[in-house]
């Protein structure tokens, strides 16, 4: 009694805890909604932006180098020293200077560096003992200058400045077309994660519904056979055939449950997510579709920026191997006195101007790294203009088998659906021959089999035919358009 007791309460605890569990969201799930799912919060969508968004530092630390340079410096310095004009007895000079140095420099892409110059030094001045020439209490020396250099060989007025920059932004560029097929290969993914789940949850259906049949033949055989009716191991044969249907089903449900949780994670939708398929039931024929001009695929017009890229980037590197040769002009104007007022008005008047005009060669050799480079840069231009023909050629190739294949999968669905009306057709008139012991069994199982394998083939066959026109609009770069992807860059 004790042990009922327990029981009792056991199960009603059990259900209470079923009643207060939340039910399992529901979300129905056909073809658009999954793309529209797998671009806005799918775990890969996400890894594929940001991947993405991380290359935009590339052209940015390129132009980084012709940034504004401001240098600020200020100090104290205390001056005792001793030096070879100076006795260590008697009038020893001791320093007080407050250094404050503030520059300004501005590289330029036309091979042009810029640069501004202030400084302020106030220097305070003691003597230990009697000096003959003793230096003045106090003084301020104020310095302003003004500071040109431009490159005339070697980076000629900034040929390998702005090679490189080009690069920089061309590569970028490249890199920003090509997303939107990467994230077209992520909905493509979605979207036969979706078929793949709903033939999973068609082939588990088809499995039952076939156990349940399995089961009513197996009723049917056993009361012919209780008659007399029946033929020696028609009963053992339908008993057989039934246990493995009840086989297929465990295999079907596991199948079906692995493919529910993987389309669940890669639309990242909580899980135990219940959910429905929306599928439609009319095949559309086939579309009538325009020859893509190769030019306007995405992948085209990305490879050609990188074909740019490389010319420049080779540009660059020529304008590199050449000595060093620049213009370098400097003007400076100074002004000194004891008051730092009269410094900075001697310094504004330019009563005390230096000039300087003058060229700077440098060259670097021993290593050949210019001659080498120019070679480098050479084939890397080759190898994106090899890839560029190749993909042209491919890309012809690859809407032609993409169309083909959307025919082939279309012409295989309309063959699948009458081959399954005959299938059903011959099971019901093979069941009925049976029954009136015209047929074997045997004959009747692989009819009821056959029947069953085409149901499933035929949800196969429609997942196939979608997948491929899918496939095929994604050749064309009609997945994603180009100003779905723009929109997204942010």
């Amino acid at each position: 009694m004790v042990k009922t007791l327990l029981a009792l309460l056991s199960t009603t605890a059990m259900q209470g805890a079923w009643a207060q569990a939340p039910a399992p969201k529901v979300v129905t799930l056909n073809q658009k909604t999954v793309a529209e799912l797998a671009l806005k919060q799918g775990s890969k969508a996400m890894e594929v932006n940001l991947q993405y968004q991380q290359l935009r530092l590339d052209p940015v630390r390129v132009l980084s180098s012709y940034d504004w340079k401001l240098l600020v410096e200020t100090g104290f310095e205390y001056d005792k020293s001793a030096t070879l004009l100076s006795s260590n007895s008697t009038g020893v000079p001791k320093y007080e200077r407050y250094t404050t140095t503030a520059s300004l420099q501005k590289p330029f892409t036309t091979g042009t560096l810029l640069g501004i110059q202030l400084s302020r030094l106030s220097q305070k001045a003691e003597i230990d003992g009697i000096s003959a020439n003793p230096p003045l209490p106090e003084q301020t020396l104020d310095t302003a200058g003004l500071t040109l250099e431009q490159s005339l060989l070697g980076n000629f007025f900034g040929v390998a400045d702005r090679g490189t920059v080009n690069a920089a932004e061309l590569t970028f560029r490249a890199s920003t077309v090509a997303r939107a097929n990467d994230l077209e290969n992520v909905v493509l993914e979605a979207i036969r994660q979706f078929w793949d789940a709903y033939v999973a949850q068609e082939n588990f259906k088809e499995a039952v519904n076939s156990r349940d049949r399995y089961k009513k033949l197996v009723d049917a055989v056993r009361r012919k056979t209780s008659l007399g009716y029946s033929n020696p191991g028609d009963l053992p044969q339908v008993q057989a055939e039934f246990e493995t249907r009840e086989q297929n089903v465990k295999t079907a449900s596991t199948n079906y449950l692995k493919s529910l949780e993987d389309l669940i994670t890669l639309l990242n939708l909580e899980p135990g997510t219940d959910i429905k398929f929306e599928v439609p039931t009319d095949i559309p024929p086939v579309p009538k579709l325009v020859q893509k001009k190769v030019e306007e695929l995405r992948t085209i017009r990305s490879q050609k920026l990188r074909v740019e890229a490389a010319k420049e980037s080779l540009d660059a590197a020529k304008s590199l191997s050449y000595p060093s040769l620049k213009f370098v002009g400097k003007v400076y104007t100074s002004g000194v006195d004891e008051s730092a007022d009269n410094s900075y008005s001697e310094l504004v008047g330019g009563t005390r101007p230096k000039y300087y005009a003058g060229l700077r060669f440098e060259y670097n050799f021993g290593s050949d790294i210019q001659n080498e480079t120019v070679i480098n840069r050479k084939l890397t231009r080759d190898l994106e203009e090899a890839r560029l023909r190749r993909q042209l050629l491919e890309s012809e190739d690859l809407e032609s088998q993409a169309q083909r294949k959307v025919q082939e999968a279309y012409a295989i669905v309309v063959s699948t659906e009458k081959q399954r009306g005959f299938r059903e057709k011959a099971s019901q008139e093979l069941t009925r021959s049976y029954n009136q012991g015209r047929t074997d069994i045997s004959v009747l199982i692989t009819a009821m089999n056959n029947f069953f394998d085409s149901e499933v083939q035929y949800s196969r066959a429609v997942g196939d035919y979608s997948i491929a026109l899918n496939e095929w609009a994604a050749a064309r770069d009609e997945l994603i358009p180009d100003d779905a992807n723009s929109s997204d860059e942010r």
